[in-house]
């Protein structure tokens, strides 16, 4: 057959029919709760769609993930104007709602695992085109369906997709989209027996013996394929979204709490007003007037009302937001016109004294800026309460980065983050505190996920705080929006590069893709390639991988484990790249130094030759990679990087650090106490010599400071030449500029 050049939708085809009443009567599912067959609580007194509805809506159901939109809670069938592929399309959605259910254990094909709802309305809409495109193409019935067919609205969701006239196609179709949009078109026929309308041709399965990954060609990635956040984002952006948490935080949410304020008390407007309240409101305008407080500004909306109400555009009070000075006597936000009259003499005198100004931030308090610690106002002028609003977000915005890049939190998991998700801190020995998120777990959980608790670092933990002050009313009590990191990403950007950004000493925020996994990949990525897993190199923050990691050995599956799993994976990998790096150095001549270079270069000289077998002609070429390749790895894995050296931890009895701490049967080694200079199992290479320089040239100022004590410089001259001899051991080890 030939697949059609245009796309049909369901509400352009046949007029809309009712199902036939014998047939929805025949249903193994008819007159069911769809949320009780499925198990799916629903809150108290809420709406529960039934299975013979035309509209599943499941608004009220109570375990429901934020990240679950609320279109994505209405699942309208009434759109497949079929009846009878209509009611195949509810027991087809029924079935992976409730695999449990009787009528569905009996198909030997039927899937074993509740689908999420979530997915499932995404299964509808795909399988509402795929009936669309039957319909289109002349099939009247799911039985005529062949191969042909199937083959065809591959090649058309690939070729031509859904583009029409109202929603042109802007991106190509990957592999990975057909695998969405393929899966209803074969998991049909893994319930023929079920549909009661009758399915598929008894025995016809598209793409029979393949999956639906092999039909489309789609192989999982071997690696992680999401990029990390270059360093020219990621560093002006962290810095920017902890200042703006620290710093500015405070005094907006100071303000935003004064506009929710006056939101939640719009006052009143009675029929008449007591001679009493009128002297309080012409005391109060006599107040501003002689003390110079300009009146408060209306915002736009309100001299758009004022103007339908029949407000003259020249009239001196248009821009008078006078319910704001009444509310601060009475509870008064307007006044009847015969009462207004009794006190316009007296407000046109004061806005004629004192003029107009935004109410918000008048009298702002100095925050020092970013670059030189200058103070400064934290505004420069007056704001409206959309401006403050506005900050609001933006500042909300920067504590939701700063959540993401320091503790791994998936944007699912950020959605369910409260007011009451900061646990109060936990004192641990040592004089330090332990920080720590409840929230949930979403991701590959039951619908509606599981409660977790991630141990965090201060400023993850502050971050949330804060935002739970500035969070909408909307939100709810969650601290949050509901949604993925762009929207956040690009309010914190526009600020920073603004004028009111650069009035604050903050460095502009370069153009470039931010999302929620690129944050995860960067926090995984220092955690696995910086000397000790140290994010605080770039954000003058504690020790990472120690909060990070503290109380999640013992949680399998816990969200943290699977970011500290990425980590290994992602450290594992640059261990075997430093040791390639090595091991190259080596055959080209450069050797190592170091009190364990000796031991390196044996080991290298063995590989080495452990290669000498293999021909270097073409065919054998990959092989031998492949050969020196896990020769590497099984070197690699004793591979610890060191600030300013490699440590090869091949054995804890040799290892410097165990045996001045007393802890010679530990199975790592103890950075803080590296003596590289003098461990056996340790080894300078170029990459090092920076760090000894600079070792040798900070302690040669310290010898030149009059300052410091005679003994004090000479007990300095040893450090000096120890990291000298260093970088002169180097040197000889790697000859050439």
């Amino acid at each position: 057959m030939t697949a059609p050049l245009i796309y049909v939708p369901a509400s352009e085809l046949a007029g809309y029919q009712q199902i036939p009443s014998h047939l929805a009567a025949r249903s193994p599912f008819s007159g069911a709760d769809v949320c009780a067959l499925a198990g799916l609580a629903v809150a108290p007194g809420g709406h529960r769609s039934r299975f013979d509805d035309d509209l599943w809506d499941f608004v009220d159901l109570a375990d429901a993930p934020r990240m679950m939109r609320p279109s994505e809670k209405r699942w309208d069938f009434g759109h497949i104007p079929n009846p009878r592929w209509r009611l195949t399309a509810k027991e087809f959605l029924m079935a992976l709602l409730a695999p449990e259910h009787e009528a569905v254990v009996a198909l030997p094909h039927a899937l074993r695992t509740p689908m999420n709802p979530t997915t499932l309305r995404i299964v509808l809409r795909e399988l509402g085109h795929w009936l669309s495109f039957l319909g289109s193409a002349g099939v009247e019935s799911l039985a005529e369906v062949m191969q042909e067919h199937c083959d065809a609205y591959r090649q058309f969701r690939t070729e031509v997709g859904l583009k029409t006239a109202r929603r042109p196609r802007t991106a190509p179709v990957t592999p990975g989209g057909l695998i969405v949009t393929l899966k209803p078109v074969k998991y049909l026929s893994f319930y023929t027996e079920l549909f009661t309308a009758g399915g598929y041709a008894a025995g016809f399965e598209p793409w029979k013996g393949k999956t639906v990954s092999q039909v489309v060609g789609w192989k999982p990635p071997a690696s992680n394929t999401t990029p990390a956040v270059p360093d020219e984002l990621f560093q002006p952006l962290m810095a920017a979204a902890l200042y703006l948490m620290d710093t500015l935080g405070e005094p907006v949410a100071q303000e935003f709490s004064q506009v929710k304020y006056w939101l939640a008390h719009p006052g009143t407007g009675p029929s008449t007003v007591s001679a009493q309240k009128l002297g309080l409101i012409r005391a109060e305008i006599d107040r501003y007037a002689a003390e110079g407080i300009p009146l408060a500004r209306s915002s736009a909306q309100q001299v758009k009302n004022r103007l339908t109400q029949g407000w003259s555009p020249d009239d001196p009070l248009l821009k008078v937001n006078y319910g704001r000075l009444m509310r601060g006597v009475t509870n008064f936000s307007f006044l009847q016109p015969k009462d207004m009259a009794k006190v316009r003499p007296a407000l046109q005198a004061a806005v004629e004294a004192v003029g107009l100004a935004e109410p918000y931030g008048r009298d702002p308090a100095l925050i020092p800026t970013y670059d030189t610690g200058d103070l400064v106002p934290w505004t420069a002028q007056p704001l409206s309460s959309a401006d403050v609003r506005q900050l609001a977000y933006m500042v909300n915005a920067a504590c939701r980065i700063v959540v993401s890049a320091i503790s791994g939190m998936r944007s699912s998991e950020m959605d369910e983050l409260t007011d009451t998700s900061p646990l109060p801190p936990v004192d641990v020995p040592g004089g330090t505190q332990r920080y720590r998120l409840a929230s949930k777990l979403i991701k590959h959980k039951a619908f509606g996920g599981i409660r977790e608790e991630w141990v965090v670092l201060e400023p993850a933990w502050k971050a949330v705080k804060m935002a739970s002050r500035l969070a909408r009313d909307d939100y709810g009590a969650h601290a949050f929006s509901p949604g993925d990191m762009s929207g956040a990403i690009e309010a914190v950007r526009r600020f920073v590069n603004s004028e009111a950004g650069a009035r604050l000493g903050l460095a502009p925020i370069p153009d470039g893709p931010i999302t929620t996994q690129m944050l995860r990949q960067t926090l995984a990525m220092e955690m696995s390639q910086r000397p000790g897993g140290l994010l605080a190199a770039k954000i003058h923050l504690k020790h990472l991988r120690v909060a990070t990691t503290e109380g999640y050995s013992n949680r399998p599956g816990g969200s943290q484990a699977a970011l500290l799993a990425e980590v290994r994976k992602a450290e594992q990998k640059h261990h075997l790249e430093l040791t390639a790096q090595a091991f190259r150095d080596f055959q080209a001549g450069q050797l190592p130094a170091g009190p364990g270079a000796r031991d390196l270069i044996a080991a290298f000289e063995h590989i080495d030759e452990q290669l000498k077998d293999f021909a270097a002609g073409e065919p054998s070429v990959l092989e031998s990679e492949r050969r020196l390749e896990n020769l590497l790895r099984q070197q690699s894995k004793h591979l610890h990087v060191q600030a300013a050296n490699y440590c090869w931890f091949r054995d804890p009895g040799k290892a410097l650090c165990l045996k001045l701490a007393g802890r010679t049967g530990e199975s790592r080694p103890l950075a803080g106490m590296c003596d590289s200079a003098r461990c056996p199992q340790a080894t300078h290479h170029p990459c090092h010599k920076p760090v000894w320089l600079s070792a040798a040239g900070n302690t040669q100022s310290l010898i030149d400071n009059p300052r410091i004590g005679k003994a004090e410089r000479l007990r300095l001259v040893p450090e000096r030449d120890r990291a000298l001899a260093v970088v002169a051991d180097i040197d000889s080890a790697h000859p050439g500029p």
